[in-house]
This record gives structure tokens, sequence and C-alpha cells, in this order.
């Protein structure tokens, strides 16, 4: 039975614990929506005035004053609707009834109209707190389409954002996703991480935040930008960006500053709400503070309960931190060793010393590292030192990766483990198992304290190279497994990593790192980026790698690099051909016949691309016995694909189909599923270029079917398939079908500035309709992109372009044809692409 119900005008969704009204937040608070929420459940039945302070505070002890506070909210939201202020009715003494109008909405309507995407991290510990702040911000969203929640570390500004967009979820049409920035070192990678998030593919040639707007035009979503405020300057281009090309965007972001942006509504996060000096015992239940450490403590001890008789020293222990959720949290975290009276002691002695002189007034950070400090100084000497030792890790991170960085003399791999478990009791890590191994991480916070340690005890650089040598050796044999191993367990091994990867490539590339682990480390992950989609990323740290080698740099390193940024580039054959040629050359210098093969192989394609089939088909000769005798079953697949690509642009489409055919069958045998994907598409289009129209429908279709299955983000494969599939309908004139499968796959490959590769199919369409003069302007654009591009036209383009050049001749006059051609010819993609969807 779904449990989403209408109320009158209203929308109630109880499992997400969203109030909605025509799709937009109604504003009324968490505690309002679960008491709203059991009366709908039980319409027209007495609910006891216990039952419904036990939904609204789970655990808490509240006065029952509390309960027609929120009543009085419902009603007033409820009021909204004709009638709707006498929807509950009240039983003196006994409880309250709902006599409103509820129908139960099927699940059908839910998974038509209900179906919400996100990313958000499932919570792990209960939401405290904050109905204030939670309030307030949905009242605001559907007007500001930039909130920025600001205030202090730890103060619980990501937090509340998660729970704003799980309570919001439902008023998105497409969803909310979650942005994590607090890993990211360099600002240009801004971007990478939003298009990450929502599986934005990047392509060479196309910056990647015009690619984010394109791809987020059509699209009505919620986007919270987690840790803005050490990439301002980043964030606030980006987030301009977005705002101005895509409407129906909204965007929270959580910064200890505002991004000063335009349209940008501040929303400053106060602590948690505090008891006053010697308060009433119910005035302190009623504490926000108050109840999250009583929450956390009782996560310790199950049978911990504010009783009066510690009241007073909880009350003065939340006072002494603030009301700073993360401070409370630590405290919480020692309270199985550490009794309450206790830690107020040592804690009091603490915040004196911050207290004197102009430091009356404290900055939320100094409060907070105060707290950092206690909790440091709890700590034995070994879990100081791991913990300062594990402020290198940028993101989450292994059992094998913390040993070897925290591992000394006196402490060995077997004491690291210990320690591990010890920092997880006292919340100082995080374990995460959901994934099956445990992976660890730090909190933002801890780990700016754990890395200011770090420095202090002078050992940031040693640490650093254990981290930088650590994924050196992991990422040794990525090369090889690449091409040996499945694509399910290449990715579990090293995607993973990723963040390592760049911090260990920031400091071993830098002044003060190490050449040496720097280059192996570039030349050995650099199967990472093309396999992410990150292009330009990748191209930046193989240059930067590239201009440090010399003399001392072994040289199947050296090959690798220039390997790897011939193929990051091998759109761009000015680029690529002198990459590759030299991969080639310093592998034959090497003896490594694997190598030059697979560089031999890169460079046959970038050759076939610019037209110089001779060259193309020698390099692609020469390689075929090398990858073929190598024994690693990716590569005679990989030969197969390329000298199918030849072969497709030379026109022998015979050859090219038999080739694509023994791709695929290999690629299956391999479980390489993105590289069977590519061959039963690319064979797709041989059939097309045969013109069998019925078979090559029929595979598209089933292309589109088979790529939705994927365990991955594939815009990219999505976008070229449907806009295939677009140009054979179009060539079977269902005009209407191929417009509409054209607007759903052009605006796709348009992200990564291909859509101009479908522009001899668009221009047909459009002679097709009648639309000439748009066909002409059409056929323009993709004669000049061919020429920019210096790119050959495929067998199916050709057809089409001589079609529509047909089509024009016998429609214009030679002057009108070449004044349309010529117009054309001056059009942006952006242009092009809205003229072809135009109706």
């Amino acid at each position: 039975m779904s449990r989403i119900y209408d109320i009158g005008p209203f929308r109630l969704d109880a499992e997400l614990g969203a109030l909605t009204r025509a799709g937009a937040p109604v504003t009324l608070g968490v505690r309002g929506v679960a008491v709203l929420k059991v009366l709908v459940e039980h319409a027209h039945a007495l609910i006891s005035k216990d039952r419904l302070i036990d939904a609204a505070w789970p655990g808490v002890i509240v006065e029952e004053s509390n309960l027609p506070v929120q009543i009085h909210a419902i009603r007033r939201v409820l009021a909204q609707a004709p009638g709707g202020a006498q929807w509950i009715e009240t039983l003196a003494k006994r409880g309250y009834r709902f006599v409103g109008p509820v129908s139960n909405v099927t699940e059908t309507a839910r998974d038509e109209n209900q179906v919400v995407r996100s990313n958000l991290p499932q919570a792990l510990t209960s939401f405290v707190g904050r109905e204030r702040d939670l309030v307030e911000i949905k009242r605001l969203l559907p007007t500001k389409r930039l909130i920025s929640i600001l205030g202090a570390g730890g103060i619980g500004k990501t937090r509340l954002a998660l729970q704003i967009a799980a309570e919001v979820i439902g008023a998105y049409r497409d969803g909310a996703w979650f942005v994590d920035l607090g890993a990211l070192r360099d600002g240009a990678l801004v971007p990478t991480a939003v298009a990450q998030a929502l599986g934005v593919q990047e392509r060479p040639g196309t910056p990647l935040t015009a690619a984010l707007c394109a791809h987020l035009r059509s699209l009505q979503l919620l986007l919270i930008f987690d840790n803005c405020e050490h990439l301002l300057g980043a964030c606030v281009q980006l987030v301009d960006a977005l705002l101005k090309g895509a409407a129906q965007t909204t965007i929270v972001a959580t910064s200890r500053e505002p991004l000063r942006a335009a349209g940008e509504q501040i929303y400053t996060l106060q602590p948690l709400s505090l008891p006053q000096p010697e308060a009433k015992f119910s005035a302190i239940q009623r504490s926000e503070a108050v109840q999250l450490l009583v929450e956390r403590v009782r996560d310790q001890l199950p049978d911990f309960e504010l009783g009066a008789d510690r009241a007073s020293a909880i009350a003065e222990l939340c006072f002494h931190l603030d009301g700073i959720p993360l401070a409370l949290e630590l405290a919480a975290a020692r309270a199985r060793s550490v009794s309450i009276e206790q830690i107020n002691a040592r804690l009091g002695n603490r915040f004196r010393l911050l207290a004197s002189g102009p430091r009356t007034a404290l900055p939320r950070q100094q409060t907070l590292r105060a707290t950092l400090d206690w909790s440091y100084d709890l700590l034995g000497e070994n879990e100081r030192q791991v913990l300062r030792s594990l402020a290198v890790f940028a993101g989450s991170f292994t059992i094998d990766a913390a040993c070897a960085v925290a591992s000394a003399p006196i402490i060995d791999d077997f004491a690291v483990i210990d320690l591990l478990s010890q920092l997880v009791s006292r919340s100082l890590l995080i374990a995460d198992t959901s994934a099956g191994a445990t992976r660890y991480r730090l909190l933002e916070t801890t780990r700016a304290y754990a890395h200011e340690k770090l420095v202090e005890a002078g050992e940031r650089d040693a640490a650093a190279r254990r981290h930088a040598e650590h994924f050196c050796k992991v990422f040794e044999h990525a090369p090889v497994d690449w091409l040996r191993m499945r694509d399910s367990e290449l990715r579990a091994t090293y995607v993973p990593e990723l963040d390592h990867v760049r911090s260990a490539l920031h400091w071993s590339l830098g002044p003060e790192g190490d050449t040496a682990t720097g280059i192996a480390l570039a030349s050995s992950s650099g199967v990472l980026w093309p396999t992410l989609g990150l292009f330009s990323e990748g191209v930046r740290w193989l240059e930067r790698a590239l201009a440090l080698v010399g003399p001392q740099t072994p040289q199947s390193q050296h090959a690798r690099l220039w390997l790897v940024l011939g193929r990051l580039v091998d759109e761009t054959p000015l680029r690529a051909r002198p990459a590759l040629e030299r991969a080639a050359e310093l592998y034959r210098q090497l003896g490594d016949a694997v190598g030059v093969g697979v560089s031999l192989a890169r460079l046959g394609r970038v050759l076939a691309f610019a037209g110089k089939f001779s060259e193309a088909e020698a390099a692609l000769v020469e390689a075929r016995p090398l990858l073929e005798g190598s024994g690693l079953p990716k590569l005679p697949a990989f030969f197969h694909f390329n000298f199918a690509f030849l072969k497709s642009l030379t026109g022998d489409l015979v050859a090219a189909r038999s080739h694509y055919e023994q791709s695929l069958a290999l690629d299956r045998e391999m479980g390489d599923q993105f590289g069977a994907l590519s061959a039963f598409g690319n064979l797709a289009n041989v059939t097309w270029a045969l013109g069998d129209l019925d078979a090559a429908e029929s595979a598209f279709r089933q292309q589109i079917a088979r790529v939705g299955e994927l365990p991955i983000k594939t815009n990219r494969l999505i976008g070229w398939t449907s806009a295939s599939l677009a140009g054979v309908l179009t060539e079977r004139q269902k005009l209407d079908e191929a417009l509409a499968t054209f607007r759903t796959g052009l605006p796709l490959v348009a992200e990564d500035g291909s859509a101009w590769m479908f522009g001899d199919s668009l221009a047909l369409r459009a002679a097709f309709a009648g639309k000439l003069a748009d066909a002409a302007r059409l056929a323009g654009h993709t004669d000049a992109m061919f020429v920019v591009k210096q790119a050959t036209r495929h067998p199916i383009d050709v057809r089409h372009r001589e079609r529509v050049g047909a089509l024009l001749r016998e429609a214009l006059s030679g002057t009108e044809l070449e004044a349309l051609l010529a117009e054309g010819a001056k059009l942006s993609e952006a242009e092009a692409c809205r003229l072809a969807l135009e109706n």
C-alpha cells in the first residue's frame, strides 16, 4: 500500500515526510508533519495525545503543552483550503481526530508521477532540533534559487542541507543532488565534481560549465553545494552560470563565508538552542543542544536518561560548547568512559584559556578548535600520531592505505588497525561498511585540525611522501589491469582512489614533492581520466608530469605519459599524432611490443579520423600481430574496433562489419560492458550505412535499452544512440518521431560538443519537412565544422549530404543556395541545434 495521501489540495508523502501543494513545499516543520502523518494515516479515528507526542518527539520527554502548538501550525496550513481549519477535531482531554478529505495515492501514480532521483547520502544518525531553520529555509525555497547556509565549521550546515533536501525532494521533478567539495584543492575541479555527481560526461573541446548548463537546462532539480568556503571564486562562477543557463535549477550552498553571487539569499545558521543559566528541568528538556547531546550519549550508553539529578551538569556542558553540534557529538563520544561532570571540569578550564582579553566574544572557529584540542588531549600518543597521519587523506581510504601512511617504528600494521578502531569509537573517524570492504574517512573539520597538528609536529612532508608512494604502488599495475580485468573489478579497485591520486600528484609534482614518484603515478594512473571522462584534468596532470621528465626518468614511464596524453586528445589529430608517434618511438627503443602495438593502434585511429587512410592502415597492420600476440584478451578486440573504424571511413563496410563483430565477441567474452556496447552501436551504424534501415532501427532501439541497464551514467552513449536512431527515422521519413528523438539525443551529445556530427541528418530532416532554407543553413554549418575539425565524413553522412544537396539544388537558385550555406557556416553549434529542433 502506498503511503502518499492527497488531502484536498495538499499531498503528503508519509515515507519522505514531505507536504506539498501544487508541487511546491509547504511551510510546516518536521514535528508538525509527523503529527499530521499519524492523524491522516488513521483518518476519522481518535489519536491520543501521548501517541502524537511520541511521533513528533521520539525518545524525548516534552511537556504536553507543546502538542497544541503543532496542531495550531497544522490548522494554519490546512486553512489555505476551504474549510481546512476544521479538518482536525479536538476531543477534550483525550486527543485529536482528522475528519478532512483523504485519499490514498496508488503505487502506479507514485511510480509515474512521484519518482525521485538523487544521490543524497543516507543519514546514519537521527536529526535533532533545527525545526525553525527547516521551516524557514523550506519557506524560502519556492521563491529563491540560491540559498547559502552560512555558519562556523561543525555547526551542522551539511546535516541541515541534507535534511532539507530529503524533506522537499518530492517537489523537484528531477530530484536532489549532493556535491561534496570538501576534498577538492583546485577551483578548476568544481565543475568536474558537479559533473561527476550528475553523471555529465566531459569531452575535449567543450567547456565543462557549458556542458553542465546544457544538461540542466530541461531539468527541475535541487543542487546541494557542500563546503564552498575554500573555493569561493570557482563556486561563484559556476553558480552564476548555472542560474543563468538553467532556469529550473535551485542551489543550496553551505559555506563559512557568503558566495556574494547575484540573487544570493543568505541564511545564517545559529548554534542549537541552549538552556538559560539556572533554568528549570522542563526548560532544559526543551533545549535543542540538550536533546542532541542526550541522543548521542544514548548511542554510547543505551540506558542513559536525562534525569533531574544530572540535568544541570548536562546544561552546563551544552552551554560551554556553545550548542555547536560537532562539539556536542565529540563530548558524547567520551561519555562511555568519562562522566559528564568530569568532562565539564576539563572543558571549562580549556575555554577559560581562550576567553581572556579581546577574545571574550569567541569566534565559532575558536570554540570548535577548543573542543578539538580537548578531544585531542584525551588521546594517547599513538592515537594522536595516527590521527595526524590520517590528515593526508583527501577522501575515504582503505585499511591498507591507513597502515601504509600511519605505521611507524613503534606502531606496526596490527597496532594501526587497533588504533583505527579506537578512533572510530571516539567518533573522530568514520567507518563506512556500506560497500562491503570498510573505508574510513575523517570529518572535514577533524581533518583540518589534524592537518594543523601534522604540520606543527613537522611530519607533513613525511606523511605526504608515504601517501604518494602508497598510491604509486596501488596503481603500479593499473595499465595492465585495464587490459585484463573485467569492468566491475576495475572500477571497484581503482575509481574510489581518485581523490588520493589528485592529492598525491599535487604534492609529488609540486615544488616540495618527489618528482620521480609524481611521474610514476601520473603515468600509471592515467587510465583513470578517460575511464571517468575527465579529459581536461587528465591532460593537465600529464603535461605537468611531462614537463618534469629528465634523464633519470624510466623510459617506460615516459612512453606511457605520451600514450595516455594521445588517448585524451585523440579527437584533435594535430595534438594526438605527435604524442602517439613519440610513444611508439620510445616503446620501440624499449623493445616493448605491447606498448608499440597499443600506440600504433591508437595512432591508426587518429590518422583515419584525419583522412590519412594509407598511413592509418599501415600503423594498424603493424600493430595487429603485436596486440594479438600479447596474451592480453582486450587487445585483439582493441585492434578490431580501431581497424573497423578505418574501414568504415574508407567505405569498406563489409570489412568494417566483420571487424566490429569480432570486437563485440571478444568484449563480451571479457565482460567489457562499455566496449561491447560501443562495438554493438558501431555495428548498427554499419547496418545503416549498408541501407538496411529496418535492421538499423531495431539495433539502435536495442542499444538504448541496453545502455539504460548499465550501472554507470552514460549520457554521451545515450545521446549518440538516440541521435543515430533519429537519423534512421529521418531517412525512413518518420519525421515527427525523428524530431522527438533528436530532441532527446541532441542535447546530450551537445554537452560534449559532438552535435555537429549529426548535422547532415538534421539538414536532411529539415529538407524532407519542406524547410529548405533551414536545411541549407544546417548543411552550411555542418560543412564548415568538418573543415574546422579536419574530420572525414562517414558514408552515412556522405549519403545524407548528397541527398540534401540534390533537394536544395532542385528548389533553390545557385545564388540563394550559396548565400544560405554561407549564413549557416557562421552559426554556432548551439544556434544550429536550436534551428534544427524547432517545429
